[in-house]
């Protein structure tokens, strides 16, 4: 049990040792980590719908709907209506919504990078292992 104990706090210290270092960056400053989460998703996802982001990021769509607004406020989020079903809105990335998740991502892997810089390549390996594991069992 007391491994257990030791894990939770250490996946939440280095958590929140990645949040710090994350947000204490100028870049991040206009964005929360949920439009963060949003601008990566459709990066990596392409056009959704609004139900598949808040699925993905485990959130009722209600609650994701302030988040994709600001978003298209800032102009990184464009609507496109879907041509067969009016009813139903895709979400997409702008090109200047492009650009910020890039930058965003270049700072996070930046940021990453520091972190886990004290772990030597072999130690790194195992770690992407050990997690790789954990989520193929919890997914």
């Amino acid at each position: 049990m007391k491994t257990n104990e030791e894990l939770l706090s250490s996946l939440f210290d280095i958590s929140r040792l990645i949040r710090q270092r994350l947000f204490m960056h100028k870049c991040f400053c206009s964005l929360s980590h949920s439009e963060i989460e949003v601008l990566a998703f459709l990066q990596e996802n392409g056009t959704s719908k609004m139900k598949t982001i808040s699925d993905h990021l485990r959130i009722k769509p209600s609650s994701i709907t302030p988040t994709i607004e600001k978003l298209f406020k800032k102009g990184t989020l464009k609507r496109i209506a879907d041509k067969n079903d009016r009813r139903i809105t895709y979400i997409e990335l702008t090109k200047n919504g492009l650009k910020e998740v890039n930058k965003i991502h270049k700072e996070i892997q930046s940021h990453i990078k520091e972190v886990f810089n004290t772990l030597n390549e072999k130690n790194k390996k195992d770690l992407i292992k050990i997690l790789k594991i954990i989520l193929k069992n919890h997914d």
